[in-house]
């Protein structure tokens, strides 16, 4: 994978999360969904495709997520080969609802996010989708 500054290559999704369980906890299956969200517009900020997810290492749930928390997922690209890109995503809970005050409408900002979850992600953009990439960044075709 190429080394250069990937550090503008940040994409960030701030939205409230709804829990259906009785415990009020938010499902798993929501956070990957916003991960692949936020990983969607990170992937037309980099190359002006959504490419293809490949797979996930080291997929952590470090904190739960209650119904009413609002939700900041980011996700940085940390490497870039030819068509596959390695990418960061991390959730934090900036704001939590649930228990907070004496009213059912109270909340807060909470003054430390909550690092709720994290993982390494790989995803593929083919080569003849990559219309945006910078050129220093773009993939070049291998030769026999």
């Amino acid at each position: 994978m190429t080394e250069h500054d990937l550090s503008r290559y940040v994409s960030v999704v701030e939205t409230r999360v709804h829990s259906h369980y009785r415990d009020d906890v938010v499902s798993l299956g929501t956070i990957a969904e916003l991960f692949g969200m936020a990983g969607g517009k990170l992937s037309y900020m980099l190359d002006g495709d959504a490419g293809l997810m490949r797979h996930f290492e080291n997929f952590e749930f470090l904190a739960p997520v209650l119904d009413g928390d609002y939700l900041r997922v980011t996700v940085s690209l940390l490497a870039v080969g030819n068509t596959s890109r390695k990418r960061l995503y991390e959730a934090h809970v900036v704001a939590r609802t649930a228990g907070i005050g004496p009213n059912p409408s109270s909340g807060e900002i909470l003054a430390e996010p909550i690092l709720a979850a994290r993982a390494i992600g790989f995803t593929v953009t083919p080569l003849a989708n990559q219309r945006l990439t910078p050129p220093a960044l773009k993939g070049k075709p291998k030769t026999a």
